[in-house]
């Protein structure tokens, strides 16, 4: 059972090639705010699929506010990453966020009490989305 006060997550994604290849070779993955790379096997429905748990709390106005090691960003502006770090360690080809900023607490409170996690696909975003909303939902298994 998940504690009160941490909340499952999941991210998808159907490809694992980054948005905008510059011919280097690269991994894919979740990024932790420490810079690893979490990978992942595609799913039986032919998704990635990177499962993780955020702590969550509320902000001084009221809203949720995520933290753990996959929490990126400032308090205002949360965001877990899809990365796709350069082998030869040199940065990044690309990284996407998964901004959490559109979860409200009705929709945490419903995921803590049918013990699901919330999801977002991450399929066909692009780098640099700025604030594009991310379109998180209660998952089915």
């Amino acid at each position: 059972m998940t504690q009160p006060d941490r909340i499952r997550m999941r991210l998808l994604r159907d490809d694992d090639a980054p948005p905008s290849p510059d011919g280097s070779a690269w991994r894919f993955g979740l990024q932790d705010n420490k810079g690893g790379i979490i990978e992942s096997a595609r799913g039986a429905d032919g998704r990635f699929r990177f499962d993780f748990e955020l702590v969550v709390k509320s902000g001084p106005d009221g809203r949720p506010v995520f933290t753990g090691p996959f929490a990126s960003g400032s308090r205002e502006d949360r965001f877990v990453y899809l990365s796709w770090p350069r082998r030869d360690g040199g940065g990044y080809v690309n990284r996407i966020k998964a901004r959490l900023k559109d979860i409200n607490w009705p929709l945490i409170h419903a995921a803590q009490a049918g013990g699901k996690a919330l999801e977002a696909d991450m399929s066909g975003r692009r780098a640099g989305g700025g604030n594009v909303p991310v379109e998180w939902h209660l998952t089915e298994d």
